[in-house]
């Protein structure tokens, strides 16, 4: 049996007593239930990790309401991110379809630009998510925090653990391909 900390207990509270109504509000704005339900389940993570400035002071009920909406706010931007790089990309798709200046702008050879492809979705998805949204997107940690739902020291940690793995796993192509 194991017993609650204190702010465990804090954090099961506000669920009971808001968790229905943020999941309706994080629904509504997303138009997916299944999609809130994860969005509301990472507040309560966050709730956990990052108590409100003010301590006792804050409005929890507001504190709640407005982490959901950034995080229900970021998650369309994404979604809205992701359909436009798939529409851009879309001819790209196809296993050999793409042209030899795909990656690097030119500089990879298309067999090289596949195995970095290859490469980075083998990456564990925090480590794939945090090299994304570094170098593709140009975020910068804070930002990917955000959006990881974690500190910015993990999100840095992400990035790194995820290129040293790249450098490594593809030290050969570095090797053919260079200068990069």
């Amino acid at each position: 049996m194991t017993t609650l900390t204190e702010p465990e207990r804090r954090v099961n509270r506000w669920s009971e007593r808001y968790g229905p109504e943020l999941q309706r509000h994080v629904a509504t704005m997303l138009g997916n239930a299944e999609q809130a339900h994860d969005i509301v389940q990472d507040l309560w993570v966050t709730a956990l990790r990052a108590r409100p400035e003010a301590g006792d002071r804050v409005n929890i009920r507001a504190w709640l309401y407005r982490v959901a909406t950034r995080r229900a706010l970021d998650h369309v931007s994404m979604q809205r991110r992701r359909s436009q790089l798939l529409v851009v990309h879309s001819n790209e798709l196809e296993p050999g379809s793409l042209p030899a200046t795909d990656a690097v702008f030119g500089r990879l050879s298309e067999a090289a630009a596949a195995r970095v492809r290859k490469g980075v979705a083998e990456l564990p998805p925090r480590q794939r998510n945090a090299v994304w949204l570094r170098w593709i997107e140009e975020l910068d940690y804070a930002t990917i925090a955000r959006r990881l739902g974690s500190t910015p020291e993990a999100a840095r940690a992400n990035v790194y653990q995820g290129m040293k793995k790249l450098r490594r796993d593809l030290v050969d192509v570095w090797r053919e391909e260079a200068p990069i």
